[in-house]
């Protein structure tokens, strides 16, 4: 190459300076629209993943909302079941007790009735055996009213404990 071909690129270059920035230019972005349609189709799978860990998440909380209401439903029928159960017990119960006291006091009335016909000394009667926790209290100490009271208290508060603890049990349950 001459030194007249040398002097006439360095004179071009120096008249087209610009082109040589554009050129690069032009590469770069050429490699940035291959690396858009990556990028593009990269978020475009990011998205999906998201809708569908989304839609996940909201099937597992209806799912877990299900399961929970469900759980709860039959606790509820449970506690009813066992207030139900214990509800009847406490009745019979209340029932046999209000029975053994009108028995024990029609007991006492026809005593007092057959020692006035007989004529002769009265002979002491044996007293019913105690039938319960609640009829200890009956013995010699409160009348026939208040030993039905107090028996129907403790059965009360038999009841309720036996209710308290049928609650926490079913509660405690899942």
């Amino acid at each position: 190459m001459s030194l007249v071909g040398s002097q006439a690129i360095v004179a071009a270059v120096r008249r087209f300076w610009w082109a040589v920035p554009i050129a690069g230019l032009l590469v770069w972005a050429l490699i940035l629209r291959g690396n858009l349609a990556e990028t593009r189709a990269a978020l475009s799978a990011e998205r999906f993943a998201h809708q569908r860990s989304a839609l996940n998440w909201q099937l597992a909380t209806a799912t877990a909302l299900a399961a929970d209401l469900q759980h709860r439903i039959a606790q509820e029928r449970r506690q009813a079941e066992e207030s139900r159960r214990i509800e009847d017990d406490y009745e019979a119960r209340i029932a046999d007790a209000r029975a053994r006291a009108a028995a024990v006091g029609l007991r006492g009335q026809a005593a007092a009735a057959d020692q006035g016909s007989r004529g002769g000394a009265p002979v002491p009667g044996l007293s019913d055996p105690a039938r319960g926790a609640g009829e200890a209290a009956g013995q010699d100490r409160l009348s026939a009213a208040d030993a039905l009271i107090a028996t129907e208290q403790a059965i009360q508060l038999d009841a309720l404990i036996d209710w308290i603890e049928a609650q926490a049990r079913v509660a405690g349950e899942r």
